[in-house]
């Protein structure tokens, strides 16, 4: 792998990250960037380009992020390849692949959620508290079931870093008002160690040249 390495990931997946550069011995030069920004696609993608002109005197830059909200096609690399994960968005890096998660959500539909999510202050409880202190519990519990009538469960993504049972019961009221079953399902951390210690394949990542943009027909095949 190329000695000058950058990584741009989303805050969200910072503890799995860390974990296994800490596992390998590795260590990169990381831009963090918000996982509120996952509600503003546009904004998302402008703060990914914003990051990536910034960068200098790299080889290769990693983006920690799938696709989510169609936010890295188009996105320019500079004097340095990027190399994206070849996913629909950053839930898929926690299944190790497209098509697990495609099936799991084939068959449930679930709102997923990490200790990551949670943690960033813009989580479905923190949300449902700022709905109700300004509009009240009868308003926010109209809002909410409209908002989430079409899902059927919670799933919690174990990634082996966190107390699964701690957040499932922080998360119980909310699940019970919006009747949403709870659900478990193991994480795998194998893509996103790919990603962090290569080899890089294409038909799992996207490669793009120094002077090059990313291209949409990758993730159109998904």
């Amino acid at each position: 792998m190329p000695d000058r390495i950058v990584l741009i990931a989303c805050n969200t997946l910072k503890a799995e990250i860390e974990h296994i550069c800490a596992l390998r011995g590795k260590s990169y030069p990381t831009i963090w960037l918000e996982s509120q920004l996952h509600n503003e696609p546009d904004h998302l993608a402008e703060r990914l380009q914003h990051a990536l002109d910034g960068i200098e005197g790299a080889d290769t830059v990693l983006l920690g992020f799938g696709n989510c909200g169609n936010v890295v096609q188009g996105l320019a690399a500079r004097d340095f390849e990027l190399i994206v994960p070849r996913l629909d968005d950053c839930i898929s890096l926690l299944f190790g692949s497209q098509q697990v998660r495609t099936a799991y959500s084939e068959v449930h539909r679930s709102i997923f959620l990490t200790q990551g999510w949670m943690d960033d202050g813009h989580n479905i409880i923190d949300e449902y508290q700022r709905t109700q202190d300004k509009y009240g519990e009868e308003t926010a519990r109209s809002v909410f079931a409209s908002m989430y009538r079409h899902y059927r469960s919670m799933t919690y993504l174990d990634t082996g870093l966190y107390d699964i049972a701690a957040l499932k019961n922080r998360t119980h009221a909310i699940c019970d008002m919006l009747e949403l079953e709870q659900l478990v399902v193991t994480a795998t951390l194998s893509y996103l160690e790919e990603l962090l210690m290569g080899p890089w394949p294409e038909n799992r990542f996207v490669h793009v040249a120094p002077g090059g943009t990313v291209p949409s027909a990758p993730f159109r095949e998904l």
